[in-house]
C-alpha cells in the first residue's frame, strides 16, 4: 500500500494538521494493588487492597487526542465537559501534558468528571492481572447553557481546522456531551461543509447520524439497523448489506471495523475489504478503536477524501500496534508505523 518513501512523506504531513475532537472525554485511573501486603481488616471480614501505584491518562474522546499527538499532529483541539472534581483537574492536565488545546473544555460545577478505575493485582513473582472495572460516570441532565456553548463553539471551530473526530462514548442519550443537539449540529455542520473531514464514532448512537463519515464496529452497526438482530450472526456479507443501509443515510463514506479482521469500507458504490495484520503477540483491544479512528482521520485529512482505502490500510496499521501494548490505552509513534509497514513490505 505505501513505500518506504510515501509513508514517511504521509507522516511529516501530519505536523500541519489541526484536528477537534469533541466529546465524552475520560479519565483512565490506574491502581496497581500490591496483594502480597494486603491484610485482614479489624473492623471487616474482608482482606485489603493496598494500592502502591497510580497512573492516569485522558480515556475516551482522550484515547483519541493521545493518539493524535503521538502521531505527530500539530494541533488537537479539544472540545467537551469536565468536572470542577480532582478527576477533572487530572484530566485536564493530562491533556495539557500531551499537548492538546484545552481551552475550549468547560468546566461544570455539577457535572462528574467520566472515569474508568482500573485496578491492577499484582502477585508473587510479578504476575498482573486486571480486576473487574469501576465506572464513574454523569448522571445529571445537560444544562442548556453548557449545551449552547457547545455549540457555539462547534461553529467557530469547524470552519478553520482540518478534521473533526466525534467522540460519542455515553450510551444514555442526552447523559453525554454529544446531546441530540449537539449531534444534529453535528450533522448539520457536515452538510454545510461537505468538503471537510468530520468523522463519527459512537457506541449505540451511530444510527442517528447524516451528512458526516461513521467508524462503527460490526456490532454497534448491526445495532443500528436492526436492534434485534443476533450480533453472533454478523458476518462479512451481512455486514456489507448493514454499511450499505447506513450510507443511505450518512450520504459519505462508512468504515465498519471487523476486530482481526481488519475494515470494511463502502463508499462510491463499492467495497473494500482491508485485511487484519496478523501478530502472534499477546493483544489487548481496549482502546483500538480510538487509534483507528485518529490514524484514518489524519490520512484523510493529508491525502485528501478520496483516499479511503489509505486511509483506512493506516488505521488498521495504527492499531495493529497499539493492540500489542497490554495494560494501558497504547498509542503508536511514526517509528513504529514505519517499521510495522516494512514488516508487511507495504501489503495488506
Amino acid at each position: 500500500m505505501f513505500s518506504e518513501s510515501e509513508l514517511t512523506s504521509l507522516l511529516s504531513k501530519f505536523q500541519d494538521l489541526s484536528i477537534l475532537v469533541v466529546g465524552d472525554f475520560y479519565l483512565d485511573a490506574y491502581w496497581y494493588i500490591d496483594k502480597t501486603r494486603s491484610t485482614l481488616s479489624l473492623e471487616t471480614p474482608w482482606h485489603t487492597n493496598p494500592v502502591t501505584e497510580q497512573s492516569y491518562s485522558p480515556g475516551a474522546a482522550g484515547t483519541v487526542t493521545n493518539n493524535l499527538k503521538a502521531l505527530g499532529v500539530g494541533t488537537v483541539y479539544t472540545v467537551g465537559v469536565i468536572g470542577d472534581d480532582n478527576f477533572g483537574r487530572t484530566l485536564f492536565t493530562s491533556l495539557q501534558e500531551t499537548g492538546c488545546i484545552t481551552d475550549n473544555l468547560i468546566k461544570e460545577t455539577e457535572w462528574v468528571t467520566p472515569t474508568y478505575l482500573k485496578p491492577i493485582h499484582r502477585g508473587i513473582e510479578g504476575i498482573e492481572t486486571e480486576g473487574p472495572r469501576f465506572d464513574i460516570e454523569n448522571s445529571v441532565p445537560f444544562n442548556q447553557r453548557v449545551e449552547d456553548k457547545l455549540i457555539e463553539t462547534l461553529q467557530n471551530l469547524v470552519p478553520i481546522v482540518d478534521g473533526v473526530i466525534i467522540g460519542d462514548q455515553m450510551p444514555i442519550e442526552n447523559m453525554g456531551v454529544i446531546t441530540s443537539n449537539v449531534r444534529e449540529e453535528l450533522c448539520n455542520l457536515g452538510d454545510k461543509y461537505p468538503e471537510k473531514i468530520i468523522f463519527a464514532d459512537s457506541r449505540a448512537h451511530i444510527g442517528y447520524y447524516k451528512n458526516v463519515i461513521i467508524k462503527p464496529n460490526r456490532f454497534e452497526a448491526s445495532h443500528a439497523v436492526d436492534p434485534n438482530r443476533d450480533i453472533e450472526n454478523v458476518d462479512l456479507s451481512t455486514t456489507k448489506d448493514i454499511a450499505l443501509s447506513l450510507s443511505e443515510k450518512t450520504k459519505r463514506t462508512v468504515y465498519i471495523t471487523l476486530g482481526e479482521n481488519g475494515i470494511l469500507v463502502y463508499s462510491n458504490d463499492s467495497f473494500t475489504h482491508i485485511l487484519g495484520n496478523e501478530t502472534t503477540d499477546k493483544i489487548d483491544p481496549v482502546g483500538a478503536g480510538d487509534s483507528v479512528s485518529a490514524g484514518l482521520v489524519s490520512t484523510l485529512c493529508s491525502l485528501g477524501q478520496d483516499e479511503i482505502v489509505k486511509a483506512a490500510y493506516i488505521g488498521n496499521l495504527v492499531a495493529s500496534i497499539t493492540v500489542t501494548k497490554i495494560g494501558t490505552t497504547g498509542t503508536a509513534s511514526p517509528e513504529e508505523i514505519l517499521e510495522k509497514n516494512r514488516s508487511l513490505n507495504g501489503r495488506f
